[in-house]
């Protein structure tokens, strides 16, 4: 590993795609990572730490709620100032292939590759979760301090490049409330805060822990 020793610069969910001067880390073994870790759990630094995040096809394979608590995480090891760069399907874009080519393609497209090249075999990983638009991603990015700086689009990927402009607290990203259509329509709230998502999530990995 080829690390620059000033600055601390992490590239999560590497993949094959390791980035020279980057800690790459990734919980996919196959791949070798410096770090082999669940991006899914906190990360092992500590606050104000890091000075850059590149997380590359990454965000879109969390959930409407555990992408508040992985996202968290990313601002909170940042440095004031640090940079966070992150791609994501352009989902505006995407649904122009089921017009075009179908349901059967843009379903593979957006849910169905779990094989990445063809070779190795990233289970539940490779799954999207969720989608984003320009206008949504910004307004992600700023509820965690960040400030995106520059936007760019390359055919189906949409990337954000965003500065870390001051620290927020855990309990403040618990009091964002999350809003569900599907319970507002039907049985449930219309809104859960990110505080009550976190503790059914615990609730749920407790529950659902492999055996070792």
């Amino acid at each position: 590993m080829t690390q620059d020793k000033t600055f601390l610069k992490l590239n999560l969910g590497c993949g094959a795609k390791k980035l020279p001067g980057f800690v790459n880390i990734d919980s996919v073994k196959e791949f070798d990572p410096d770090l082999l870790h669940d991006v899914s759990q906190p990360l092992p630094y500590g606050d104000g730490v890091v000075d850059e995040i590149v997380a590359d096809g990454l965000l879109e394979h969390f959930d409407k709620y555990v992408r508040f608590l992985v996202f968290y995480e990313w601002a909170r090891v940042l440095k004031i100032g640090g940079t966070v760069n992150v791609s994501v399907p352009n989902m505006k874009k995407l649904l122009f292939r089921y017009f075009k080519f179908g349901f059967e393609k843009f379903v593979d497209t957006v849910f169905g590759e779990t094989m990445l090249g063809s070779e190795t075999y990233i289970g539940h990983f490779g799954n999207h979760k969720w989608a984003y638009s320009k206008g949504s991603l910004e307004t992600f990015m700023r509820f965690f301090g960040i400030e995106p700086v520059k936007v760019e689009t390359n055919c189906l990927v949409l990337r954000v490049i965003g500065r870390k402009t001051r620290h927020i607290t855990k309990d403040q990203i618990d009091q964002i409330k999350i809003y569900s259509s599907a319970n507002d329509c039907g049985v449930g709230k219309a809104h859960t805060s990110v505080g009550e998502a976190r503790q059914k999530i615990k609730i749920f990995n407790g529950c659902h822990e492999q055996p070792s």
